[in-house]
Parts: C-alpha cells; sequence; structure tokens
C-alpha cells in the first residue's frame, strides 16, 4: 500500500510541474501578443517628457533624474527600466535589435520581429536566473529592457512597447 500512495504522489507532482510549464508557455505567449498588438496599434498619446522628447508612461512610473535626451531611468517601486532612444534612428531601424542579436551563443526564451507600415519593432527574452529574465523591447531607434520575473512579464512587455512606440521617429 505504501508503494501506491508513492506512485500517486509522483504521478500528482509530474501533472503539477506539467502544469506549471504550460503556464510558463501561456505567460511568454500572451506577452509576445501583447507586444504585437502595442505595436500594431496608434501610439499612445505622450504624457511625459524626458530631456527634449515626448512619450507615454503609463500612471505610476516615474522617469527618474538625472536624465538627458537620449536615455532614463523610469521606476514603479523596486522595478527600474532603462530607455534608450537614438535619435538617429527612424523608425525603420534593426540596430537595437541587431546588437541583441550579436552574441551567436546567447540563448533566447523569446525573440520575436514586427514589420508593419515599413516600421520595425521587436521583443527579445533570455533567462538571467532562476524566475529573472531580461526583457528588451524596441520600435526603430528607441529601445527599453528590464529584469522582470516570469508573472509580470505580459503586462511588463505591454507598456514597455507602448512606451517605446509613443517616441515620434521619422520613417
Amino acid at each position: 500500500m505504501p508503494r501506491a500512495r508513492w506512485m500517486v504522489l509522483l504521478l500528482f507532482s509530474v501533472g503539477l510541474m506539467a502544469g506549471c510549464s504550460a503556464t510558463s508557455e501561456n505567460l511568454v505567449v500572451q506577452g509576445v501578443s501583447n507586444a504585437r498588438d502595442a505595436f500594431e496599434a496608434e501610439p499612445k498619446s505622450d504624457n511625459e517628457k524626458m530631456g527634449q522628447t515626448d512619450l507615454y508612461v503609463p500612471n505610476g512610473y516615474v522617469i527618474e533624474e538625472p536624465q538627458d535626451d537620449f536615455h532614463g531611468l523610469i521606476t514603479k517601486g523596486g522595478d527600474s527600466f532603462s530607455l534608450t532612444i537614438n535619435p538617429n534612428e527612424k523608425a525603420t531601424s534593426t540596430l537595437f535589435y541587431d546588437l541583441q542579436k550579436i552574441d551567436p551563443k546567447q540563448l533566447w526564451l523569446v525573440d520575436e520581429k514586427f514589420h508593419q507600415n515599413g516600421r520595425f519593432g521587436f521583443v527579445t527574452v533570455t533567462e538571467i536566473a532562476e524566475d529573472k529574465l531580461e526583457l528588451a523591447v524596441g520600435a526603430g531607434g528607441v529601445k527599453m529592457t528590464t529584469i522582470s520575473t516570469e508573472n509580470d512579464l505580459p503586462k511588463n512587455i505591454d507598456w514597455m512597447m507602448k512606451t517605446v512606440r509613443s517616441v515620434e521617429l521619422d520613417e
């Protein structure tokens, strides 16, 4: 009888781990879907300024000082998001994506590119520690990066893409 209990416990554990894995995959799929939707949507109206650049930042997020026209740190609670704007790049630019892909040995959990009306966008995700992911989201010459938990991935990718898309670049 004790052997049967161990088998039931083992099967339950395997089923539970498989369920967690499916949830992780669903979070990644949802994050990519959010990024695509935000990239293809009309840009959000700007409500903040970083140097001379107008951009959208969701309620509760703060652009920290000091900053310049092209680099900024956006925070909410203990989370930090690095924003970089290259004014020499157009909406069609793949520069930030190409720089992400410079190391051919890098393993990517997500590597998605988006194209619409000549514009280019991307999202990449790599695991840097257990339950710590590095997210990079870009649209043309604008890129934002952060370290995120898996559970926050869909939400973070969504607002990050909305923010990078809100920065006006020449097409």
